[in-house]
């Protein structure tokens, strides 16, 4: 299995270079991980808060991370971003829990709503489901590592949940936020904001 590790920067102090203005969860611009026995720097694209209901009740702050170097190109970057064969990153941090059938539909439901056809990654989207085996609690912290070759990696408070081979879902999972229906456009535009979008 091909481990997806944060690795301290070299620096005597992490630097955080990142925000989410409403909580002021802070987040590193720039992380060093170890992807298939190889150090991989990642930049921000951008950081952003999931709301729901129409009292803007927090679910989860999340950060992306890009390749260093590797930029999205196309009339819709997040799309783009979507289909990118390049190391990336998705992190979340949940801030209220809530129950194992909300989170896996919170996926589920994007993912169908950006594609009308799953069967290229049907088998893979069954497989993600069945990783989430107990409610979502205050504090999870899901990280979402994706490589060409080694596949993505889902891991959960640092237990590694899964790896999952087959590009396609990553593509679809990463729609979830970067999709041309994504799950809420103001996020999508915070995601992209450090790309200039």
């Amino acid at each position: 299995m091909i481990l997806a590790t944060l690795v301290m920067l070299a620096a005597p102090a992490v630097v955080w270079g990142i925000t989410e203005q409403k909580t002021g969860t802070e987040y590193p611009d720039q992380i060093t991980i170890q992807m298939d026995n190889q150090k991989v720097t990642m930049n921000a694209t951008g950081v952003g808060l999931r709301e729901k209901t129409f009292l803007k009740v927090d679910v989860y702050t999340i950060v992306s991370y890009l390749l260093e170097g590797v930029t999205p190109e196309g009339d819709d970057l997040g799309v783009a971003l979507c289909a990118l064969q390049q190391p990336k990153r998705l992190q979340l941090d949940l801030r209220r829990g809530f129950s194992r059938e909300k989170l896996i539909n919170a996926f589920v439901e994007v993912i169908e709503k950006n594609y009308k056809d799953t069967s290229a990654f049907a088998d893979e989207l069954e497989t993600f489901k069945g990783y989430w085996t107990r409610d979502a609690r205050d504090g999870d912290r899901i990280i979402f590592d994706y490589a060409p070759g080694a596949g993505l990696i889902t891991t959960l408070n640092g237990q590694v949940l899964g790896e999952i081979k087959n590009p396609k879902f990553a593509e679809a999972l990463w729609s979830v936020w970067f999709g041309k229906k994504p799950a809420n456009d103001g996020l999508k535009r915070d995601l992209l904001a450090a790309l200039g979008s």
